[in-house]
């Protein structure tokens, strides 16, 4: 079996005195390390390093029975090691992207795993077979929906100037947390990937969700990830990111405010927060051709509604869209005042 000589003595070791050096207790440590010890379940930590994986999906991988992998599953989750999130009729298994200190040991162990592994060699190439059908199945739903059914398409879009100016407003800042509400196909986040340590992104749609996943497959995308979520009512913690987004979003909401309030609540002191949409328009066969419940916004309508929220430093920026028939785009970019602010200001 492929454990045994994957974890050095050295290498075992130190990755020993690095959890003992941040975990909460021995105990803890040693769990962990015997949740690790069996090849099965540290195939599946492999496998999730590389990316989310439904319990069907990592049953194809490993060749073993689905009730065998859920018992796996449950165990690494209730240890700390992975997350598991439900969409619809689909559950999707992730490593934690914070695991209360015992990161250093999973990294120390993975990093100890002999590429050239013959089970792990397998398991890459069914992952591979895996990605395949996934991406097959999300450009054919990209194609027949995405493109061209209940969202506005690309031809209406001034997108390379937009995508510009988005990318002018961050300039050569990095940010630790992105969280991209109602991230759609994933376009915000595979644009921005180069500026953040890690980004989320967050829609009510499995199916857009499955297109989104797609888009960001590629490995240079693997500290991106989306989950199911209602973007006005996120589970996401308060002041978890600095950097939030939202990318023709607003004209499908019946309350746009309410995702205001929720990109408040998300960010962090000094944060920034960058909303891309139509300028007012009079184009109303887009309510039933594309389901907008807005007609766009005027530039004063956003920037008004970000003061009372605790914003400063709010400017927006018009992108033509070249096009007499076509509406204009409007780009906001607003900062989170920090709470001490804040107080002085009420």
């Amino acid at each position: 079996m492929f454990l045994r000589p994957a974890l050095h003595i050295k290498k075992f070791l130190y990755a020993i005195r690095l959890a003992h050096a941040n975990a909460r207790s021995v105990d803890r440590v040693a769990r962990i390390l015997k949740l690790l010890g069996h090849p099965d379940r540290l195939r599946i930590v492999a496998l999730l390093s590389r990316g989310e994986l439904t319990v069907s999906e990592l049953v194809s991988v490993l060749e073993l029975s689905q009730p065998r992998v859920t018992q796996y599953i449950r165990s690494l989750e209730e240890a700390g090691i992975i997350d598991r999130l439900r969409e619809g009729s689909w559950t999707f298994s992730r490593l934690r992207p914070e695991c209360d200190g015992q990161s250093p040991l999973l990294s120390s162990v993975l990093s100890a795993l002999p590429q050239d592994d013959p089970v792990l060699q397998a398991d890459l190439s069914r992952l591979g077979s895996v990605r395949a059908r996934r991406a097959q199945q999300s450009e054919q739903f990209f194609a027949d929906v995405a493109n061209n059914r209940g969202q506005l398409s690309h031809e209406y879009l001034p997108q390379s100037r937009t995508e510009a100016v988005l990318l002018d407003a961050i300039g050569d800042r990095h940010f630790d947390a992105m969280v991209d509400l109602g991230t759609g196909s994933g376009r915000m986040l595979a644009l921005l990937a180069e500026h953040v340590s890690r980004g989320t992104g967050v829609d009510l749609s499995p199916d857009m969700l499955r297109v989104a996943r797609h888009t960001l497959s590629e490995p240079r995308f693997g500290h991106l990830l989306v989950q199911q979520s209602d973007l006005t009512q996120t589970e996401l913690p308060d002041r978890s990111a600095d950097l939030v987004t939202l990318h023709q979003v607003l004209h499908h909401l019946d309350r746009p405010a309410d995702a205001l309030r929720e990109a408040a609540r998300l960010l962090r002191a000094d944060g920034v927060l960058l909303i891309v949409d139509f300028a007012e328009h009079d184009r109303d066969e887009f309510r039933d051709r594309y389901a907008h419940r807005r007609l766009g916004f005027s530039a004063d309508e956003i920037l008004t509604a970000l003061e009372p929220l605790g914003f400063r430093n709010s400017v927006c920026h018009r992108v033509d869209s070249g096009e007499a028939d076509r509406p204009d785009l409007l780009v906001w970019q607003a900062v989170r005042v920090c709470s001490a602010e804040m107080e002085l200001a009420s």
